[in-house]
């Protein structure tokens, strides 16, 4: 067997959890760029043809407790990254820990999904403009949460069988 595919076997990953990774990562992107947008002076958000990006940016609703919302976000997607590369590793899986990981990630994309919906409210009822970028981070959001679900199935028979 050769190094590298030595090394390759130390992670098991499955499909499901690299299609989380991938939107985690998709998410760490929207979020990076939104937190962009808030910090640098001068920046505009590209938002199409609306100005619906700016209206949500200037708003009273933009901050928690003076931290902006795109750092919580950055924050969320990057827990759920490393919870799931946690998930592959051998020490993860021989401890019989897989199960708690997979619980973490459900936990944490349903209170990211959760939030995302009561900012998604403030968006067309309070505000009334939308931010594409936040929509596209909501609806990654909720992606992985429902990937989560059946992730969180999955792992939880893991050592249930053995």
């Amino acid at each position: 067997m050769s190094t590298i595919t030595a090394r390759l076997k130390l992670v098991t990953l499955d499909w499901l959890t690299l299609l989380m990774i991938l939107l985690t990562m998709a998410g760490l992107g929207v979020s990076g760029y939104l937190m962009w947008g808030y910090t640098v002076p001068g920046a505009t958000l590209s938002c199409g043809a609306s100005s619906g990006c700016e209206t949500v940016k200037n708003s009273i609703y933009a901050n928690l407790a003076g931290i902006p919302l795109p750092l919580l976000g950055l924050v969320s997607y990057a827990a759920l990254l490393v919870l799931l590369a946690l998930q592959g590793q051998p020490v993860i899986r021989g401890r019989g820990w897989v199960p708690y990981v997979a619980l973490s990630i459900f936990g944490v994309s349903l209170a990211g999904v959760l939030y995302s919906a009561y900012l998604t409210y403030i968006e067309l009822f309070v505000i009334d403009a939308i931010c594409r970028w936040c929509v596209a981070s909501a609806i990654i959001m909720v992606a992985i949460f429902v990937l989560s679900v059946f992730n969180l199935r999955n792992n939880q028979s893991y050592y249930t069988e053995r």
